[in-house]
């Protein structure tokens, strides 16, 4: 058994619970602060009641938390790549639950059933296991020229960036350009973490993540590999119900 606190499942409940957290910042606490708005605006000045600085300071907390989640996920995506045994099917699942995910996501979001704004996160991780899969292709291409083979798989990372901006999942371009970037790096052990960087552009606190990943050890423990494809729709139907009964 290799060294590493966490297995890829234990990770993926980490994961999990920053996401949790993160919510409860996006939703619920900014539910309560809904009667400080003016015009959509929170208002904060001298005259602010306590409660209100401390719903702020809780919900920059949970910012913070809630930072682990992606590069964990995106992390999870390039291991998942390597040890499924039908690429095409895990990229096809993702899209499906991604789909599925979308209207609890945008009720979350937006308390509509459609918005043109961000998409679900897993619009973003099936838009990286479409790069995996160009990037693979051109690895079975066996090209000889090392300038060639290189200018084929940024090519093939630029198309995935290109998809994910398009599509606006959450994260945008920096999930598949992560992703690709730990695949990349797979047999550098843990200096594959170094593929997370780019994510320090949207938030330095995902480098939180970071301890998390340096204990993985690349087993692949016990759990339900369907629990976070159905945990992620459902909590945020529980989410959208809760901020509604809180905002009356």
């Amino acid at each position: 058994m290799r060294s590493g606190l966490f297995s890829s499942f234990a990770l993926k409940r980490v994961a999990v619970a920053s996401m949790v957290i993160d919510h409860i910042g996006s939703f619920l606490l900014r539910a309560m602060m809904a009667p400080y708005r003016v015009d959509g605006m929170l208002v904060v000045n001298q005259d602010s009641p306590a409660i209100l600085r401390q719903l702020m300071l809780w919900r920059e907390l949970c910012d913070i938390l809630g930072a682990i989640a992606f590069p964990i996920f995106c992390f999870l995506v390039a291991e998942g790549f390597l040890h499924t045994r039908d690429r095409l099917r895990y990229g096809r699942q993702m899209l499906w639950f991604a789909l599925l995910s979308e209207i609890p996501y945008t009720l979350a979001h937006y308390q509509t059933f459609f918005s043109y704004r961000l998409q679900n996160v897993m619009f973003t991780l099936a838009c990286a296991i479409l790069t995996l899969l160009l990037i693979s292709k051109v690895e079975e291409r066996q090209v000889e020229q090392k300038v060639l083979r290189w200018g084929m798989t940024a090519a093939a990372i630029a198309a995935g960036m290109v998809m994910a901006y398009l599509i606006r999942g959450e994260y945008v371009f920096m999930g598949p350009l992560a992703v690709s970037l730990v695949y990349l790096l797979r047999d550098k052990g843990k200096l594959r973490i170094a593929g997370l960087a780019p994510l320090l552009v949207v938030s330095p606190w995902t480098a939180l993540a970071v301890p998390f990943l340096l204990l993985y050890n690349g087993e692949r423990g016990k759990g339900s590999k369907w629990f976070f494809y159905l945990f992620y729709p459902a909590h945020f139907l529980v989410f959208a119900s809760l901020a509604m009964v809180i905002s009356g």
